[in-house]
């Protein structure tokens, strides 16, 4: 079944992925620095920012054993691939977690609309990083069965997800660390445990700290910690039931053996240790600095947490022992799952977060007396830790939010089937809505798919073939269209190298020219220390023929009603060059004569 909806969604994935290009082209930024790993260039320097060295490690390796050049074809064939495979895997979690197939079907579909983000921003990290985390569920559903290897490879996973975006791996090893105090003797669990879910619900505030007087980072950091808050309560409130062993060295052997071998790797390739430290944490605290992208979310939303918060304290507090109706609390579980799943569909509305506070449900199944299984907590506080991805730039990352989020409304769901259908004659209604929950979800997603498909055909088919090197698949709007390809031929005809203001670097594919700069980011101009910026601009000094191609209304994007600041870089553009022609928001730019 599973490779049914690949087979169905593989065209629906390639017409997306080739239907348009951004102009902000983070696309261009992943393409060329491969390329530069590929040619046996350090993989963190002074002019890198925001990714650690596994992507390129794994991605790297995985085209050069196949002999492909990283292009925007080749980089976006990759990306359906991972694309495809984040839903597969997420749709296996969603199907071990439950064992319901049509469940684990939804949890599949849902997972493939959600990423169709993937397409704005095609060979980024988001999509390795989606299936790793997808990945990681679905390990964790073996922790009874094989213990050690689920430790190994969980340990492994969260290395990786440190080695990409360290904060997604910090928030991943939050997640995995309070599922892994849970699995302690009870001596050592009766204090490790609180500590833990103590640390984790203030982990929001401290996380978000540089932007905490921002009211929207504010709302949010109360949000995730009230969520969060609740998740902590649900576990360590009952006693928790038996689990294996904590395996905690096989759990360290994984994570410490992969970041491990990941540093090595990057250190021998000539990183230095100095650069490994900034890349890796100190500019991914500094880039909320940089950009900010905020979430809507309003202080009504941390009312509904609050709430949350003290229905899961009535629940393992005073109403501890008190009786339930099984048919309400089975309804309130199914209310809650189909909520969960059905509004990531409405991406990138915020409003599938108002499930976060609901996701304690999940960690205590019907009519058991101690909390829930390893995967059950590590399911809930992934999905809660995890949605701070958000913070600071609630873009793409809104999805990679949303993620964890279908397999924890899948389990939810199944639930509150299991626990109707288990009530003492259950009336008629109660049945009905058992019996038609999972068949409701199963029809609109198929919906929601046969209709994004149709969509993403009439966007396919109105665009036109880009005509440029290394993306003849790519389609666009003719004019665009027309217009990067006059550019690339006003550089190839005036220029022998050029830099582009800000980083446009998918340039450097089309054209066939290597950057003339070591600067790759879209925001270079924030990234390296003046002294650096300065030898750059010694060296560009006796460049001939060198051009410029600046985008202003990228720029002005970037700089968010800011100035852009005073730099070496800038400063030589803004002198001594002059604009010899534009082509849309493109203007080529020649030295003064």
């Amino acid at each position: 079944m599973f490779t049914l909806v690949v087979l169905v969604a593989a065209p629906i994935a390639y017409m997306s992925m080739f239907g348009g290009f951004q102009a902000y082209d983070d696309e261009g930024y992943m393409l060329v620095t491969l390329r530069d790993y590929l040619a046996g260039h350090p993989l963190l320097t002074p002019y890198l920012a925001l990714y650690g060295p596994f992507f390129y490690e794994l991605v790297g390796g995985f085209f050069k054993l196949l002999g492909i050049i990283p292009t925007n074809d080749s980089g976006r064939l990759f990306s359906i691939v991972v694309w495809l495979a984040s839903s597969v895997v997420a749709g296996l979690a969603t199907y071990r977690l439950t064992w319901n197939l049509a469940v684990g079907v939804v949890g599949q579909l849902v997972t493939f609309s959600l990423l169709a983000v993937l397409a704005q921003e095609p060979m980024t990290t988001y999509g390795l990083i989606s299936l790793l985390l997808a990945g990681l569920v679905l390990v964790a559903t073996y922790r009874l069965e094989k213990p050690r290897a689920t430790a190994v490879l969980v340990g492994a996973i969260v290395g990786a997800l440190c080695m990409l975006k360290i904060n997604v791996g910090a928030f991943a090893g939050l997640a995995v660390v309070m599922a892994w105090a849970g699995s302690l003797t009870p001596v050592w669990r009766r204090f490790v445990l609180p500590a833990i879910a103590g640390v984790i619900t203030l982990a929001p505030f401290t996380l978000t700290s540089a932007l905490l007087g921002r009211g929207w980072v504010l709302e949010l950091a109360l949000f995730v910690s009230l969520s969060t808050a609740s998740v902590a309560i649900a576990y360590v409130a009952p006693e928790p039931r038996s689990e294996p062993p904590s395996s905690t060295g096989w759990l360290l052997l994984g994570g410490l053996g992969l970041v491990a071998a990941s540093l090595g790797i990057a250190l021998a390739g000539g990183s230095r240790p100095v650069d490994v430290w900034n890349d890796l944490v100190v500019r991914a605290v500094r880039f909320p600095q940089l950009f900010t992208l905020p979430v809507n979310i309003n202080p009504l939303a941390d009312a509904w947490a609050v709430v949350s918060v003290a229905v899961a304290v009535a629940t393992f507090g005073p109403l501890r022992h008190a009786r339930v109706p099984a048919s309400a609390a089975g309804a309130a579980r199914i209310a809650s799952g189909l909520y969960m799943l059905l509004s990531i569909l409405l991406l990138p509305s915020w409003i599938f977060l108002l499930g976060l506070p609901l996701a304690w449900i999940a960690i205590r199944p019907p009519g058991a007396d101690a909390a829930g299984s390893y995967c059950r907590i590590l399911l809930a506080a992934l999905a809660v830790i995890g949605s701070l991805q958000i913070y600071p730039v609630a873009g793409s990352q809104l999805a990679l939010a949303a993620l964890v989020m279908v397999p924890l409304g899948a389990v939810i769901l199944t639930d509150g089937i299991a626990q109707l259908l288990s009530s003492p004659a259950p009336a008629a209604p109660w049945r009905r809505l058992a019996a038609w929950a999972t068949p409701s979800a199963f029809a609109v997603t198929v919906t929601i798919l046969i209709l994004s498909g149709y969509l993403t055909e009439g966007r396919f088919e109105s665009g036109s073939p880009s005509g440029l090197a290394g993306a003849e698949s790519v389609r666009m709007p003719a004019q665009q269209g027309a217009q990067l390809r006059e550019l690339v031929g006003g550089i190839e005809r005036d220029c022998s190298a050029f830099i582009t203001y800000p980083g446009m670097n998918s340039l450097y594919v089309w054209t066939g020219q290597e950057p003339a700069t070591p600067l790759r980011y879209g925001v270079w101009w924030l990234v390296p220390d003046v002294n650096d910026e300065q030898l750059i601009v010694q060296q560009l000094e006796g460049r001939p023929r060198l051009c410029v191609v600046k985008n202003q209304t990228l720029i002005d994007f970037w700089a968010q009603g800011r100035a852009v600041p005073p730099s070496p870089l800038v400063a030589f553009i803004d002198q001594n060059f002059v604009e010899k022609r534009s082509y849309g928001d493109y203007a080529l730019l020649v030295r003064r004569t």
